[in-house]
């Protein structure tokens, strides 16, 4: 949408311009401010762009810092997630480690218990045997006993037999209780772990989602300046654009001026030659009348005294008392009272604002400068003086003819007016910070039809 109103803007000021311009005749003496009035729109239309500008780079300046910010954040929850993955690693791994040791209890256990099925089955068998032998048995001791102690002994016997078997069982009984006991000691951890593998999870989860979020907040905001950086791009090109127009519109204001001091020139040689036929044609008659009056003198025998004429007063041509220029080039430096240049012409660095910028013209300035007078560099004629609204602020454009022009910016105030002839050395305003400035000085440029050109070429700091 701010695309379409820039360029909107920016057709509204070229077709006000080419309107302008066939709706005037060549003879109206309102072409300047007409032009005058479409170089405030261009340079509005700067001025909106630098702007733009300067608000983009603080975004930008602000999106790179919350981009490294959430770089930040996401390296942070890389560091968070491989601690969280190698925590829940060595949970399974604990967990791993349970099931193996429950998986070695039960078959211990079982082991046992086999053991304790095939006791309890033999101990079964024999007491079966006992039973059904009933007194056959005991009779059958008592029978095949040599004496009363072998029978007591073959008793003895018997009741260790029953004691052992009973014996063993119990303690096979004890080991699976034990072994259960430790089962269900190992089962219990390894919920624990399970619950705690399941905590674990989900923190991870939420590890993984605060990730994504920072992720995908990141990508918003390169996607952000990225968009930004395209329409910085668009800026230059439309600032370009911009440019153009305004250097077609100087150009065209000085061919205006150049057609008017030529026509200026032609009325003055017309009115001279129409000056000196009225003068020949005077001449003329009065030497005709003192001849008639010379002839009648004769016929009346009279003496002729020939009348005293007066020379012709011819209008003295007014002479520009302009200031002589001292420089080779015909320019002198425009701040007589400051010799310090702290910008040059070309490419720059702006601190304030951390980019690149193009300086079309040079700066000058030193402390405490504020109301120091600026002067014309060269004579000419002032077409633009004013503050437009643009990042010039109050600034002069003064047309020398040869298709060269002189820009002065940001002044505190100035005191020239459009058409108005200016003397090389004449005052025209006075230094100040207006328009898109950093601190007191005076920005000046010299433009040759219309495109701008290193004023170093034209005046020097010594001069």
């Amino acid at each position: 949408m701010k695309l379409k109103k820039a360029a909107s803007r920016l057709s509204a000021a070229a077709m006000a311009f080419v309107m302008a311009f066939a709706a005037l005749s060549a003879d109206s003496p309102d072409m300047i401010y007409t032009y005058a009035d479409s170089m405030t729109e261009l340079e509005q239309r700067q001025q909106e762009l630098a702007e733009e500008r300067k608000e983009i780079e603080k975004q930008l300046s602000e999106i790179e810092g919350k981009t490294e910010e959430y770089e930040q954040y996401i390296a942070e929850y890389d560091k968070k997630m491989e601690i969280q993955e190698e925590q829940l690693a060595n949970i399974a791994e604990q967990i791993a480690l349970k099931e193996q040791s429950i998986a070695e209890l039960d078959k211990k256990i079982a082991a046992k218990e086999e053991e304790i099925e095939e006791g309890i089955r033999l101990f079964k068998l024999r007491l079966r045997a006992l039973y059904v032998s009933g007194n056959d048995s005991m009779a059958s001791i008592l029978t095949g006993s040599t004496d009363f102690y072998d029978v007591l002994a073959r008793i003895e016997i018997v009741k260790r037999i029953s004691f052992n078997d009973n014996k063993t069982i119990d303690e096979l009984n004890d080991l699976v209780i034990t072994l259960n006991s430790q089962k269900s000691q190992r089962e219990e951890e390894k919920a624990q772990l399970e619950s705690k593998k399941a905590e674990q999870e989900k923190h991870l989860e939420e590890l993984q989602e605060t990730y994504q979020n920072h992720h995908e907040t990141k990508e918003m905001y390169e996607k952000q300046a990225e968009m930004y950086e395209n329409r910085t791009d668009e800026i230059d090109a439309e600032e370009q654009r911009v440019e153009q127009e305004i250097q077609e519109y100087i150009r065209k204001q000085q061919e205006e001026l150049e057609r008017k001091r030529k026509e200026e020139e032609e009325r003055k040689r017309k009115e001279e030659e129409e000056r000196k036929r009225k003068e020949e044609e005077e001449r003329k008659k009065r030497e005709e009348e003192e001849e008639r009056k010379r002839q009648e003198a004769l016929a009346n025998n009279q003496e002729y005294v020939p009348a005293e004429t007066e020379p012709p007063v011819t209008e003295e041509e007014p002479t520009e008392s302009y200031t002589p220029g001292y420089s080779e080039t015909g320019f002198i430096w425009p701040v007589p009272s400051v010799r310090n240049m702290t910008d040059t012409y070309g490419n720059r660095w702006i601190v304030e604002e951390q980019r690149n910028n193009f300086h079309k013209g040079i700066d000058i300035n030193k402390p405490n400068c504020y109301g120091e007078p600026i002067v014309a560099s060269a004579a000419g004629t002032v077409i633009t003086a004013s503050n437009t609204g643009n990042g010039y602020g109050i600034h002069v454009v003064i047309d020398h003819g040869d298709k060269i022009a002189t820009l002065y910016a940001h002044m505190s105030s100035c005191c020239v007016n459009v058409g108005d002839e200016v003397a090389q050395g004449q005052v025209i305003g006075y230094i100040g910070s207006t328009g898109y400035a950093y601190g007191n000085h005076c920005h000046f440029e010299v433009r040759v039809n219309g495109q701008h050109t290193d004023p170093l070429n034209y005046v020097s700091i010594n001069n």
